[in-house]
């Protein structure tokens, strides 16, 4: 890419790849987190109540059909197991910092193998600082995965509950038609049995604050937190709150849409780590200069900000100034760089748009349309 320098072929970077373990794309990623915080200041905006807000979150990737691969993360895999589609998949967690739009944290783990709270609690011992708020959704509650974050972690969560199959407890709350109470949830009878007879005489119930919250679709679910003072959050924050956790959701989309990392060029599960580290990389290099940007532009106040996938796009594309020897030539691009990302912006919307159901837009294959037929008949 510099103007000096050689081509290089592409089955060159591929071999090179090779001799890389996975674990370099992760350190440089954890690095590439610790940077942006250094970069991006201690803001208000970016903090409620003068914490920082991390979700979690869990989403499968499609991966190549390789024995490798399938070996490694989804060994059901394949058409001849009733169910299951022809690509492997792989489980992938992330902690994202959802007021500064930062990932900075993930696992890759096999589909047989992986769990969502393993996952966090990993993600939290790894990249989360004490005295924060972490953000879960519905798949995360259970007397577990509570107790473990109010025995060893030091600040607060927020869990999105279902309003039913769930703990009796929260049954019972929702019968109540409160808007809120302290609810005690006890330990359950599945739990209990995994554990010593002596440990199970110690078990004690793990109390938190319940918030009912209605969905704009009208669904009722409840929110479960360790913020128990009334006095200081009331419960409207709360719900807004975890309408924010949608940040993390919105990156899996821009992962998977115009990032197109399903789009894998590796074809062995090494390969397929680093280039799901690699992504998180390249996201935090552009929120660092998308910021960097606005801040440099000569005290203009925007009422927009740049577009991500344009920032993604133009560092792709002038990547490399990270590597370059000369200062002159590292100067140009890096302004050329920073005037592009500038150029393009994304005004967000003034109201609230509506709420839109999931749609899957992926054809059907015949299984699904035989079922559909079947459902008709």
């Amino acid at each position: 890419m510099l103007p000096d320098a050689a081509a290089v072929h592409r089955s060159s970077i591929s071999k090179a790849r090779k001799k890389l373990p996975w674990q370099v794309f992760e350190d440089l990623s954890n690095k590439a987190a610790s940077l942006a915080y250094d970069v991006l200041p201690q803001d208000p905006k970016y903090l409620w109540h003068g914490m920082s807000v991390y979700a979690f979150d869990g989403s499968k990737y499609d991966l190549p059909a390789t024995e490798q691969i399938r070996k490694e993360f989804d060994s059901k895999s394949g058409l001849n197991h009733s169910g299951k589609g022809h690509y492997p998949q792989c489980l992938v967690s992330t902690a994202y910092d959802v007021f500064r739009r930062l990932p900075v944290g993930r696992t890759v783990s096999s589909i047989a193998n992986g769990n969502e709270r393993e996952d966090a609690k990993t993600l939290i011992n790894r990249h989360i600082p004490p005295g924060n708020i972490l953000c879960f959704d519905r798949g995360y509650p259970s007397y577990e995965f509570i107790l473990w974050l109010q025995s060893f972690y030091d600040g607060h969560f927020l869990f999105r509950c279902p309003g039913s199959n769930t703990f009796p407890a929260v049954e019972e709350f929702l019968e109540s038609e409160e808007q809120e109470a302290i609810i005690k949830i006890e330990p359950s009878k599945k739990y209990s049995q995994k554990l010593p007879i002596d440990q199970r005489s110690v078990l004690q119930s793990v109390k938190v604050r319940a918030v009912r919250m209605e969905s704009p679709d009208g669904t009722i679910s409840v929110l479960l937190t360790s913020l128990s003072d009334v006095t200081k959050i009331n419960w409207e924050e709360l719900v807004d709150l975890y309408f924010r956790r949608w940040e993390v959701e919105v990156y899996y989309r821009d992962e998977k849409t115009f990032l197109e990392i399903e789009k894998f060029h590796s074809r062995t599960p090494d390969g397929i780590r680093q280039e799901l580290y690699a992504i998180m990389v390249m996201a935090l290099i552009s929120r660092m200069l998308m910021f960097i940007a606005d801040e440099t532009a000569d005290g203009k106040k925007w009422e927009s900000e740049p577009q991500f996938k344009n920032a993604i796009m133009t560092i792709a594309s002038d990547m490399a100034v990270f590597v370059s020897k000369d200062p002159l030539l590292t100067v140009e691009i890096f302004e050329e760089i920073l005037t592009e990302i500038r150029r393009v912006r994304y005004y967000r919307a003034k109201k609230p748009r509506p709420s839109q159901p999931r749609v899957c837009k992926r054809p059907l294959n015949k299984w699904a349309e035989a079922k559909i037929k079947n459902l008709t008949i």
